[in-house]
């Protein structure tokens, strides 16, 4: 099986952008399949071809953007539309050279838009089926605008296989699509033994401690727990709570904390290692996940691979899940006194351990593992081509 996958997030050098595709493409070679990444360079406008490894080729197609989303280009006029429309064309002719020399089995598309939207225009020029997994901005936010809705929808409901990595967002996804059938298909990472050596975690004997993990933007909701923070520490608790990761959010949250005098509770680490992120999160004593939008975050796995347990805003599929597996406490998103009170509940030893059960754990981490989801879609693509 050949498979043509294109993105608009694809990881290299110090981008982070969809982490989950590398080990997704790893455990598909591991069925057989070969797999052709389609992607843009940010870095250059040349196209640049390459080999990763045995099975998986890249694609780089040169556009003028650099790392730009095309939802901000599309509010910058007359320059942002040349770009857009740039993106577009040079990515359906970059993919319908690889169509005509490759000829994979399928084109995949991950993220309903840009990437699906792509494979859309590719299908019908060359013929070959197209799937679509959508992974929470597509459907929640991109799919409430007026103007790139029915370009979404379209892309939906002429794919031939759609898949989500979130419960709740299938349901979505599936309405958009006029009822077409979505399957659940969970992206997820294994976190590489890698250590920056330059984190050190403080002494947190005697403090409650939790911590943070994503990239510092509004939707993932810092300055919640920051202002829930503020909460804490005026009822006297002594705790200690770690922001990890890097963003154009970071000025922001910084100013925040200061203004709240937070500078001893809150600390900023910015963007870490895996093997830093897996020891600290072993270290603290639960996960908060205070999102304004959200799936399935991969946070999610990493907190359930190490049995913690978590704090998280009840948007996506985070409170079905944590209610279901009692994983621990959920509040309303957005709310940083609600989240102030489950912190608070959540600072007491017998409280907290009252949330573990291994059993609950494994299982969950058994349907959102790596080899799960890409199970389920070779799965469907195979019987779909075959």
């Amino acid at each position: 099986m050949k498979i043509l996958l294109i993105t608009s997030s694809f990881p290299y050098k110090d981008s982070i952008a969809g982490m989950f595709i590398p080990d997704t493409i790893r455990a598909l070679n591991g069925r057989g399949v070969q797999v052709h990444v389609l992607t843009q360079n940010c870095d250059t406008p040349r196209t640049i071809h390459a080999s990763l490894w045995p099975g998986c080729d890249v694609t780089w197609f040169g556009w003028h953007g650099g790392n730009t989303p095309l939802v901000e280009l599309i509010h910058r006029r007359i320059i942002g539309v040349f770009l857009v429309g740039q993106y577009l064309f040079n990515g359906f002719s970059a993919g319908r050279q690889i169509c005509r020399t490759w000829q994979p089995d399928i084109i995949f598309a991950e993220w309903l838009i840009p990437a699906g939207f792509i494979a859309r225009i590719l299908s019908i020029f060359s013929g070959i089926p197209y799937a679509c997994r959508a992974l929470g901005s597509d459907v929640y936010i991109a799919g409430s605008n007026a103007l790139i809705r029915p370009c979404i929808k379209q892309v939906a409901e002429k794919s031939a296989l759609l898949f989500a990595d979130g419960f709740d967002l299938c349901k979505r996804t599936s309405a958009l699509a006029s009822g077409k059938e979505c399957f659940f298909a969970a992206t997820a990472r294994t976190p590489e033994n890698k250590n920056g050596g330059g984190f050190r975690q403080k002494n947190d004997a005697d403090r409650f401690t939790f911590c943070c993990v994503g990239r510092l933007h509004p939707v993932k909701g810092q300055d919640v727990l920051i202002k829930a923070c503020a909460v804490l520490r005026a009822r006297g608790t002594a705790f200690r709570c770690y922001l990890v990761g890097a963003g154009e959010e970071r000025k922001n949250l910084e100013e925040l904390i200061a203004g709240l005098s937070l500078e001893e509770n809150v600390i900023m680490t910015g963007r870490l290692e895996d093997a830093d992120v897996t020891k600290l999160i072993g270290n603290v004593h639960c996960l908060v996940i205070p999102s304004r939008s959200e799936s399935i975050p991969l946070v999610l796995s990493e907190g359930i691979s190490a049995q913690k347990p978590f704090i998280v805003s009840n948007v996506g599929d985070m409170g079905y899940l944590a209610e279901k597996y009692n994983l621990g406490y959920v509040f309303s998103s957005g709310d940083h006194d609600e989240l102030a009170r489950a912190l608070t509940k959540m600072s007491d030893t017998e409280l907290r351990t009252s949330f573990y059960n291994k059993e609950n754990y494994e299982e969950l981490a058994s349907i959102l593992s790596v080899e799960a989801g890409a199970k389920t879609i070779y799965d469907k693509i195979n019987g779909l081509i075959n």
